[in-house]
């Protein structure tokens, strides 16, 4: 009888059990949404770990002859699970170069590819009719590529094992030069037999790589000797890896291994197959659990406000069955079949809730992170892990939050249930006691994060640094609750806030009087009933301060470290392109050449000139620049320069010759103030400058000490350009090209038009390039995408939890706002008492939150940079997307909040109006 009349009930009484599966619905859609999320993120880290693993598997074959080999590869690639296998000759030797004029010695490596090589895959203009017998293609970054022509002869002596064992034999070809070979990352990589890793550069002869046909000419060496041989064996990845389970992928291909060592040793073949994507596999099984980690860290949050928000519903839905509780216990319920009814319905709420929250997060997820659609349409992407994960928490979630609220409904008496009001606070006295620890421990984080305290260090410092033992137990103790006050601390503050001011106080209610004197009459009755239920007001306010401060948190958090992510990529690359060159004399014309070819690119150039000087303390670095090219070109910021204004230092740079702004920690260390002089030994020559400026970050007295005494030195001090021309003769300096771009220009295009100018340059960087590999870290990236996700859910959650507490209370004041409007009141005198009400309540709420949030992201900002004594450093910014999703979470909380009243006023004064019409 309870079950059955649980399960009608639901269906009978939807909307009222709607405003509690709304919100199991927004929790589960979050928890799918992550777990999805951190298997997209978790397949994607994968690909990044072993993408640098261009071979699987390989197994060197050794003593054996062609039709062994061939043999060998068929074997292999019959296993299941290997997608492809390739025989790759190759061996280091003397090489002649036979031009026109001149024959050349060089050494190379010679490698023997067939038609299915990775390398033959990868080369981008390989011959449509392949390579011919005796025939070689020259690797274009070759140290001799320069010097071949088609029809040149390469000689090449190779040196084998005899197939009789008794050592060595010489065997010369003469390999004609059909053209230079432009391989891709891949294949150069494979091709000098660096398997397990890419190599972006290749130095010297190693870079000297000659390509020949392994059926037509490698062949015919293995017929007299023995060279090193190849199986390189590529996997089928996606059957045998499953990025959520990497333990038994490791066990896979490890048993791939063994079936390919047992079909080698049939043919007589011993060889020792090397896994390259073991160790890859292994490191990435801690970076797995690494990532669920730091997905469910910053999940917690969203599961507590979804739980807050339930149990708020969930209190005002029972509330509102009063009538129906007392009807079912004159019926003969008892208490255990109410609490058994109630419980049926939540079980059921929460399976349907889980469900949808599995769909509405597979659906949801792409348009909240930076992965593409089709990430998220591979197989396995929803586990049945996630499936099952997600409706059982989508029922533990409606349990936590109903339980409490079903085993009070079930309790109460038939009699009170049957009345049209009953108070739902607690029968017992209101007590402050934890709302006032809890008051005390946050607003004490709070003041700890408005004075930018890193309290950890401090601490540390206090415990490790000797001194009285009960002080120095009593900091660990403090160290251990200041470490979880930093997590808590503002969920508490809001907590012991609206307790005491909301539930267990007057103060607020006079406040909102008071502010609302201009209301008159209308203003006292809507005072007075905000008194009905303190207890529901305070956890509204509660709800909308935590996520909005939680919001303001998140937001200012990241749009902090994506800033600080941008100065640093600007710091390391110093304007937006950066040409790196070794010969300082050669930076002005290589300057010139580049300008000439993106001229109608290029804003402001300028070149630093690095060395270095002896001075007193030691060792110290100078960098010699142009003084306003340099302002106008390089990346800086004011707050690195000190002494004197930034201006009138680079002028007296400028204008006086013998002039330096020196570095911060040289200038205290040796205790030296603007207009004072530092001499510099450059060679035979000395100079006694007069610093006119400081750069670097502050420094410490005890970072000052170790700088003096280890002669050491982090930044750089500056000169101009006209002294170092007085003393280039002197030192041995290295340039750098800064090129300042036009707005509308694109630095990835500039750095490579550049790059294929060859010039004689060691690096080429840009903003852009270095800023799209900075993104590149998908775990960063999916961490960044889940905190995303998270403002974005507990907004909704508020939101929605507002609009269905809204729409239960209107609905169980109905009654009253037919009292008041027969008694006088039109729909616009309901809406001001109604709006007055809440509206205050709320607008407190996302004060204190919108205060709270920018106050934490301040002292984390501040803790972080108390710990690092970088030259760059974090910054409160609040940048226009910020602000735009800041105010649409605010806005959408107001709009939650009115929407509801509006819309249930006007339905009540139709049906008024039309029961008066019908009398």
């Amino acid at each position: 009888m309870p079950l059955a009349y649980a399960f009608k009930h639901v269906f009978r009484s939807w909307k009222l059990f709607l405003a509690l599966l709304v919100g199991i619905t927004l929790a589960s859609t979050f928890l799918a949404g992550v777990d999805i999320k951190a298997n997209v993120t978790a397949r994607e880290a994968l690909e990044q770990t072993i993408g640098n693993i261009h071979v699987d598997m390989t197994a060197r074959i050794q003593s054996s002859n062609s039709t062994q080999i061939l043999q060998a590869k068929e074997k292999t690639s019959e296993i299941e699970g290997v997608a492809d296998v390739e025989i790759i000759s190759g061996s280091w030797e003397p090489i002649t170069l036979f031009s026109e004029n001149d024959s050349m010695n060089y050494y190379a490596r010679i490698i023997g590819i067939t038609d299915n090589s990775h390398v033959y895959k990868g080369w981008l203009n390989k011959p449509t009719e392949g390579i011919g017998e005796n025939e070689t293609y020259v690797s274009e970054d070759s140290e001799f590529a320069s010097k071949v022509k088609p029809g040149d002869v390469i000689q090449v002596t190779f040196s084998a094992y005899n197939r009789y064992g008794t050592g060595t034999v010489s065997i010369s070809f003469n390999l004609t030069v059909r053209g230079l070979a432009e391989l891709d990352e891949k294949a150069y990589s494979i091709a000098p037999g660096y398997y397990s890793s890419s190599v972006p550069l290749i130095e010297s002869a190693y870079a000297n790589l000659l390509l020949v046909d392994w059926e037509k000419t490698m062949r015919e060496v293995l017929k007299i000797g023995w060279l090193d041989t190849d199986l390189l064996i590529y996997l089928d990845r996606d059957a045998l890896i499953a990025p959520w389970d990497i333990g038994t992928s490791i066990n896979n291909i490890e048993s791939l291994k063994l079936q390919i060592e047992n079909k080698l040793a049939e043919l007589g073949l011993h060889v020792d197959a090397r896994n390259n994507l073991e160790w890859a596999l292994l490191r990435f099984q801690i970076e797995s659990i690494f990532i669920r980690f730091t997905f469910t860290l910053v999940s917690l949050p969203i599961f507590f406000m979804a739980w807050y928000m339930g149990t708020t519903v969930s209190d005002v839905s029972f509330n509102l069955r009063r009538r129906e509780i007392g009807l079912l216990s004159t019926k003969g319920f008892s208490r255990r079949q109410l609490l058994t009814t109630f419980l049926t319905e939540t079980l059921l709420i929460g399976v349907i809730g889980g469900a949808l929250g599995l769909l509405f997060g597979f659906l949801l997820n792409p348009l909240f992170t930076q992965f593409s659609a089709e990430a998220f349409l591979k197989p396995q992407v929803i586990s049945p892990y996630t499936m099952i994960f997600t409706i059982a928490f989508g029922v533990i979630i409606a349990f936590l939050s109903t339980f409490s609220s079903a085993r009070k409904a079930s309790k109460l008496k038939a009699v009170d249930a049957l009345r049209e009001y009953l108070p739902t606070e607690l029968e017992k006295p209101y007590t402050k006691r934890w709302p006032m620890i809890a008051l005390i421990l946050g607003t004490y984080k709070i003041a700890v994060f408005i004075l930018g305290i890193n309290m950890n260090l401090e601490l540390t410092r206090i415990t490790f640094g000797g001194g009285n033992f009960i002080l120095i137990l009593l900091a660990g103790i403090w160290l251990i609750i200041d470490a979880i006050l930093y997590y808590i601390g503002p969920l508490l503050f809001f907590w012991g806030f609206m307790k005491i001011f909301i539930q267990g106080s007057l103060k607020f209610q006079e406040l909102t009087a008071k502010a609302a004197r201009f209301l008159g009459d209308l203003s006292a009755l809507a005072t007075k009933n905000v008194r009905r239920n303190p207890s529901r007001s305070a956890a509204i306010a509660f709800l909308l301060a935590l996520i909005v401060g939680y919001s303001v948190q998140v937001t200012g958090q990241l749009a902090s470290e994506q800033d600080y992510a941008v100065r640093n990529v600007y710091y390391r690359v110093g304007s937006d392109v950066a040409i790196y060159v070794s010969m300082a004399k050669d930076a002005p014309n290589i300057l010139n050449v580049a300008i000439e070819n993106v001229s109608e690119k290029i804003q402001n150039t300028t070149i630093e000139y690095s060395f270095s000087s002896l001075t007193s303390l030691g060792i110290i670095k100078l960098k010699a620049v142009n003084p306003q090219s340099w302002l106008e070109t390089a990346y800086y910021e004011n707050g690195w320069f000190s002494g004197s204004d930034l201006t009138t230092a680079f002028n007296k740079l400028a204008t006086e010759g013998d002039t330096i702004i020196l570095e911060r920690s040289v200038a205290a260390a040796l205790k030296l103030e603007i207009g004072e002089s530092i001499t510099l030994n450059f060679g035979s020559a000395t100079k006694t400058l007069e610093v006119v400026g400081f750069f670097g970050p502050e420094q410490s007295d005890q970072q000052q000490l170790i700088i003096a005494q280890q002669l050491f030195t982090r930044y750089w001090s500056f000169i101009s350009e006209s002294l170092y021309e007085e003393i280039s003769s002197q030192v041995s300096a290295s340039a750098k090209i800064l090129l300042k771009l036009k707005s509308d220009a694109d630095g990835k295009s500039v750095a490579e038009s550049i790059r294929n100018l060859k010039l004689n340059v060691s690096l080429v960087e840009s903003f852009t390039e270095e800023w799209e590999e900075a993104q590149s870290d998908v775990i960063t990236v999916g961490v960044l995408d889940v905190q995303r996700l998270g403002v974005v859910f507990a907004v909704l959650a508020a939101s929605v939890g507002t609009v269905l507490v809204s729409a239960v209370s209107m609905k169980e004041r109905s009654r009253e706002a037919a009292i008041m409007s027969v008694k006088g009141l039109s729909y616009r005198h309901l809406v001001i008492v109604f709006l007055t009400e809440v509206f205050a309540l709320v607008l407190f709420s996302v004060i204190l939150g919108i205060v709270v949030g920018f106050i934490v992201v301040h002292g984390n900002i501040s803790a972080t940079n108390a710990t690092i004594s970088s030259i760059i450093q974090r910054h409160l910014v609040l940048p226009l997307d910020t602000v735009l999703m800041l105010t649409s979470c605010i806005a959408l909380i107001f709009i939650s909040t009115v929407s509801p009243i509006l819309i249930l006023l006007r339905r009540y004064m139709t049906k008024l109006e039309r029961m008066v019409r019908l009398r």
